[in-house]
């Protein structure tokens, strides 16, 4: 497995807000912290697919994440502009484009974290997701 990077941010702890961006396999944390993803086969973290469409056809219907190992996954779905709108933890995650209170989201693109959980060290994968109706 390809070692993750981590790199200090500490001017970003004062802000008063959270950012959340993933420029180019890396994505700034709260903490303020980047951690740069691993795209070699080795990953334990597998996501299906980057691109679903909800809509009742049947297929391509679910937002998956799920690892090699069955391990269990913590997977956050985030806006754009960096609001938490689901959350999930299970041995397969699986987002169906609703919000944490069951209503549908609007076509467009979702900022997700999925982190494997009581993993040491911590293994994550940041990226996007897009959603079409």
């Amino acid at each position: 497995m390809k070692p993750m990077k981590v790199i200090n941010f500490s001017s970003l702890r004062t802000l008063p807000f959270v950012i959340m961006v993933t420029i180019l396999g890396c994505c700034i944390l709260p903490s303020g912290c980047a951690v740069e993803n691993g795209d070699d086969e080795d990953d334990p973290i597998i996501v299906v697919s980057n691109v679903f469409t909800p809509n009742g056809e049947g297929e391509n219907v679910f937002f998956e994440v799920k690892t090699k190992d069955d391990d269990e996954v913590s997977l956050k779905i985030y806006t754009r502009a960096g609001v938490l709108v689901f959350s999930i933890e299970a041995r397969h995650c699986v987002w169906d484009g609703c919000s944490l209170t069951g209503q549908p989201m609007a076509p467009g693109v979702y900022h997700y974290t999925a982190e494997i959980v009581n993993s040491s060290p911590k293994i994550s994968k940041t990226g996007f997701v897009h959603l079409y109706r």
